[in-house]
């Protein structure tokens, strides 16, 4: 044997290098990505189902609540003493709820309230008394405000009624009509709680609905609202009503138009 050839014997103690393990490994994940792209295809040629969120349509119920707030919260019953007539009268109401000795408004104030509640926009001008015996308010318009001129000695009208009953709402696209029945009390200008602010249309003589309080004598509300629900079927005709229409913008509500209504009419 040449000292140079290898020893067969040797040989097959040598340890041989082992076995690629690889290859079933990229075998599998070949055959994964095959599937996955066959899945894939086999998507795009399928139809395409879209879910789309529907959003829910709030009840007549909800949105009632919603509006009856938005005209609290706005002090809307004021347009029952003024009317759209007397847009800057009906903010400065507003402005001045809560407020001692509300003597200046700003215009700018004024301006944002009635562009945000109605969408409109005014031209300011002197605000005469509503019995018509002068100037109530004298408008600045260098320092663009309203400054009350404090000769007036007469009360001023009630704007916040002391019972309301929804009439009626109806919806229709995006307008919703809302019909509200009020009660108004004002001892000045009348014995009789009455179904307007002005103390013309009497619906209940005040005397038999008064209760003594910390403050004197005021009408019981318990009493009255019950005595007008009871008879609501006779009493909810006479006098008048008040309608409101509302757009809603985005995610806020604007007061399109506001109608005082009579006898059965709406």
């Amino acid at each position: 044997m040449n000292e140079y050839e290898p020893n067969p014997k040797l040989q097959n103690l040598v340890k041989q290098p082992p076995k690629d393990n690889k290859k079933p490994i990229l075998i599998l994940v070949g055959v994964i990505v095959l599937l996955v792209f066959i899945i894939f295809i086999m998507s795009l040629s399928g139809t395409k189902v879209v879910e789309k969120e529907v959003e829910k349509k709030q009840s007549l119920d909800e949105v009632t609540l919603e509006l009856e707030n938005f005209i609290d919260e706005n002090s809307l019953d004021a347009l029952d003493a003024y009317g759209m007539d007397g847009l800057v009268r009906v903010a400065i109401n507003k402005i001045c709820t809560g407020v001692y000795n509300c003597k200046e408004i700003s215009g700018e104030e004024i301006s944002d309230y009635i562009k945000n509640v109605f969408d409109k926009e005014v031209t300011f001008s002197n605000i005469n008394c509503e019995i018509n015996d002068g100037v109530l308010y004298t408008y600045d318009s260098v320092n663009n405000k309203f400054v009350f001129t404090g000769e007036h000695a007469h009360n001023a009208i009630s704007t916040k009624p002391i019972y309301t009953k929804v009439y009626s709402i109806n919806r229709k696209d995006d307008r919703i009509t809302l019909v509200l029945n009020k009660l108004y009390y004002d001892p000045v200008r009348s014995d009789y709680i009455t179904a307007d602010p002005l103390g013309i249309y009497q619906i209940f003589n005040a005397n038999d609905y008064m209760h003594t309080t910390n403050y004197g004598e005021d009408v019981d509300l318990t009493k009255l609202s019950a005595a007008y629900e009871n008879n609501y079927d006779k009493l909810k005709n006479t006098g008048t009503r008040y309608k409101y229409t509302f757009v809603k913008k985005g995610v806020r509500y604007i007061l399109e138009e506001y109608e005082v209504l009579g006898g059965e009419e709406e």
